[in-house]
Parts: C-alpha cells; structure tokens; sequence
C-alpha cells in the first residue's frame, strides 16, 4: 500500500467534535493502528500468508479500531477504569460470558444499568456522549459498522472497499463466534490482528495510563497476557510462538519503544531482554 493510501485511512480516525462544530477530535487510536499494522505485516510474512492477501489485511489492520473514532481518552478512562478496578467486565464478551442470557443488542442498556452506581459515584452525567463511550466497548461492532458507512465515500476514494471478511477479521477480538466458517486464512489473519493489537496494546504505556492506570510495560507481563487469549481459543499457539519470535529476533524492537513513548532506537530493558533469553531456551 502505497503512502498516501495509509495516510488516509489513518485520517479516518479524525472526528467531527459533535459538541463544538468545526472542531476536529484528533483519533486517539491511529498511532495504535499504525504500529498494529507494522507488526501484523510482518506477522503475515512469518506465518506464510499468501500474498494475495496482504494488501486488503494491511487496509483491515488499519482500519480496526475505527469504532473508537472520536473517543476522549479522560472520559473513556472514567468509565472503563473504574469498573475494571470493581471486577467488572470491561469488554463486550467478558459481559457476555458473565452474563450469557445479555443479548448483543441489550449489552450497551445492561451494562450502563450495571455501572451507573460507580458513573455517581464519579459525578458523571448519562448523556448522549457518555451512552456514546459505552457503546466503543459494548456495541462496537454497530459503532465500526455506522463509521465505516459513513466513511464509504472516503474509502471509495482511495481504492478502498470494505470485503465481509475484512469486517470479520476486525471484530473477531470482540466478537470471536463471528469467525464460525470462515476460511483457513481469513481465520488466521483474525488471529494475528488479535495478538498483534494487544501485543501493542499492552506495551502502550498511554493507553494503559489512560484507560487503567497501568504503570509499567514488560514484555513477560504481554505475553502472560496474550497467552490467556491462547486458552480462551483467541490465538493459536503457532500464532503466539510466531510473535515471540519475532520479538526476540529484535525487529519489533523499534515498535516496542514507541509503544512505550521511547526513541525507536532505545535498547530494550534488561528485564525484557532477560524474558526473551529464557524464552528462547525454552
């Protein structure tokens, strides 16, 4: 994919600031989408992706997180923090699996109702824009598919036409029954953009100050992670082996320390370093 094309669909994370008209809200997640994508690529060539594939996965992995256009950090953060901090789920299929008889269509209604002592107890208003944020969690598969129809014309405008399977791969993290038939390879490209998201996800030092209050990034502590998505069935365990190789031949490296808000050029930590050794032994 050529420059400008990945430039404009990273711009696509920009959003209209529905309260003050004519101001722009800076997408929060593009420089997430960018490295994601960078490791994904990479990932694709590691585990022998056909070709034929990369460019519209490169356009998938880009585009991932669009359903989180137009999100204020400071805002997001006061609802997910504190209800992560109360054991509450934070994810549409954590609530789901917690509460199996919550339809996807009643999640975003259920799950304000179950936060709304800890929302007064923060002093936060239930308006449109909040019900807003709730639904970048809880309905985000009808947030990417309202943004990607109302970013048709711009897509179309660089080539770009959004494929069923494109789709699938974007929300398998969040709605992983969607891959129920689909395709060796289109399965395959889920799961890299599962690991390959919260693998940077979880090296994001902003994201996580952000959202959680999470202090500190480790690498031991990433792959702890992504190897529970292993057990509920996210990731293979060729996927993950794949990704930590890669990570300890040093080509993410650079990915790692800007994830982290460090110059690309930065060793890594000793602690990190130390990880992957063992890892490589064992």
């Amino acid at each position: 994919m050529n420059v400008s094309t990945r430039e404009a669909l990273l711009d696509l994370y920009d959003a209209p600031d529905p309260e003050r008209p004519g101001r722009t809200i800076p997408g929060y997640d593009r420089d997430h989408a960018e490295r994601t994508t960078r490791i994904v690529m990479k990932m694709a060539q590691t585990m022998g992706l056909a070709p034929s594939w990369h460019e519209d996965l490169e356009a998938t992995a880009l585009l991932h997180d669009l359903g989180r256009a137009g999100m204020d950090p400071e805002l997001f953060g006061a609802i997910f923090g504190p209800a992560q901090e109360k054991g509450l789920p934070v994810r549409i299929a954590e609530l789901r699996a917690r509460y199996p008889n919550v339809t996807e269509t009643q999640a975003p209604g259920f799950y304000l109702d179950l936060i709304r002592p800890l929302l007064a107890e923060k002093g936060l208003e239930v308006n449109d824009r909040l019900i807003d944020h709730v639904a970048m969690r809880m309905d985000f598969k009808g947030r990417l598919r309202r943004i990607l129809t109302e970013r048709a014309a711009a897509l179309h405008s660089v080539g770009i036409s959004v494929k069923p399977w494109m789709e699938q791969v974007m929300l398998c993290y969040y709605y992983p029954g969607g891959m129920e038939g689909a395709d060796d390879d289109v399965r395959l490209m889920g799961m890299l953009l599962v690991a390959c998201e919260n693998f940077e996800a979880y090296n994001n030092r902003r994201r996580g100050s952000d959202y959680y209050g999470r202090k500190g990034d480790q690498l031991r502590a990433v792959f702890t992670t992504l190897d529970g998505f292993e057990k509920r069935g996210l990731v293979s365990r060729e996927v993950l082996a794949g990704l930590l190789d890669l990570t300890a031949s040093g080509e993410l490296d650079g990915v790692v320390n800007e994830a982290r808000g460090l110059t690309p050029d930065e060793p890594l930590p000793e602690d990190d370093r130390a990880f992957l050794r063992e890892s490589a032994r064992a």
